[in-house]
């Protein structure tokens, strides 16, 4: 450098290739980091399969489906588990296979909370699994799989996608709007409008749902999700129309009644020997004998007695709560073996008979 002329056009030429030469070599210590080992996920081989049960309903068959729910729960968690403390190492995505094949009869409920099990492996909570599916062999349930809308949340064919005005199909959200082709709706309005179409009613006559509803999805707010919880905090909604009556079914993933339910000590002593029964303390909160609202607000603690209220009135024909392990009904009551995370309320309202 000694020999070349600083500012003379031998030493620019020179400059200029020794900044470039400077720049090449600081890009690829940027392009290779130290320490630093990129995720690669490769599709594993076969798919482990899932044996839906024969009754697929949360409502007819509570111990073997919640059975197999949980399984798959346990599964999604373990890879969850896997991918937090490995999230470096080279991983492969699992292929989860639901077989639907034997299933003979399907309800709302159960399909609904698959659904929120599939849906907790996507987006903000992200896995490494590929979900597929088989379709019941029975054409009747092919048919209704089809028209509850479960379907359009799965990556399936355009085919079997399908629209109708039978019923609401399943809906998912948060408060008391969701987005449907860029509109905001409320759902309770969405359901008012439907139930008075089909009960050929006026909004009036069944303006207790507006109560109902509301009441369910501000129970979420209050008391269903915290930090801890597994789930997103959504509800979900499937309403059906037959010839003798509308179903519906709503749904929370949340902690369940017994588990937020404000308890004395006597009623935490219990827990902690085993020696509890947990649908009395739904007995008690639907029927008012403790006012327990977890908010500690006045004004809560309410919600339940209002829908109760609404099955002593006779405005609805049947009343069915799930949450934990208790199971729930007006005529008779009991625990399960199996737990539920969170709350399902399924009520019917029958159809006048036409003379």
């Amino acid at each position: 450098m000694s020999r070349i002329r600083k500012y003379s056009s031998r030493y620019k030429d020179w400059k200029k290739r020794n900044d470039a030469k400077k720049l090449k070599n600081r890009i690829k210590k940027k392009k290779k980091p130290k320490n630093k080992v990129k995720a690669k996920y490769k599709y594993s081989g076969t798919p482990k399969i899932f044996c839906v049960p024969q009754v697929f309903s949360i409502i007819k068959n509570p111990e073997e489906t919640i059975k197999f729910l949980n399984m798959l729960i346990n599964e999604v968690e373990k890879i969850r588990e896997i991918t937090k403390n490995n999230s470096l190492r080279v991983s492969s995505i699992k292929n989860y296979l639901i077989n639907m094949d034997n299933t003979i009869e399907i309800t709302g409920d159960a399909l609904m909370y698959l659904l929120t099990i599939i849906r907790n492996t996507r987006g903000n909570k992200l896995l490494p699994i590929n979900w597929k599916g088989t379709f019941p062999k029975s054409e009747k349930m092919r048919k209704f799989l089809k028209n509850s809308g479960y379907l359009k949340y799965m990556q399936t064919a355009k085919e079997n996608l399908v629209n109708t005005n039978e019923h609401i199909q399943i809906q998912t959200g948060r408060g008391y709007e969701y987005k449907e082709e860029g509109r905001i709706i409320d759902i309770r309005k969405k359901i008012i409008d439907f139930t008075c179409e089909k009960l050929e009613k006026n909004n009036t006559q069944i303006n207790f749902l507006m109560t109902m509803l509301t009441e369910m999805i501000t129970n979420i707010t209050d008391h269903a999700y915290n930090e801890n919880n597994i789930f997103e905090n959504n509800w979900y909604i499937f309403v059906e129309n037959s010839e003798e009556r509308v179903m519906y079914t709503f749904m929370d993933n949340g902690l369940g009644i017994p588990t937020t339910i404000k308890k004395k000590r006597s009623e935490k002593f219990k827990q902690m020997f085993n020696l509890d029964q947990e649908y009395r303390y739904i007995d008690a909160a639907v029927k008012g004998i403790e006012k327990r609202s977890q908010t500690g607000l006045i004004e809560r603690g309410n919600g339940l007695p209002s829908i109760y209220e609404q099955y002593v009135d006779n405005k609805i024909n049947k009343l069915v709560i799930i949450s934990n392990k208790a199971y729930y009904t007006s005529e008779e009551s009991r625990d399960l073996r199996n737990s539920l995370n969170g709350t399902i309320f399924y009520w019917e309202i029958e159809k006048e008979v036409k003379v």
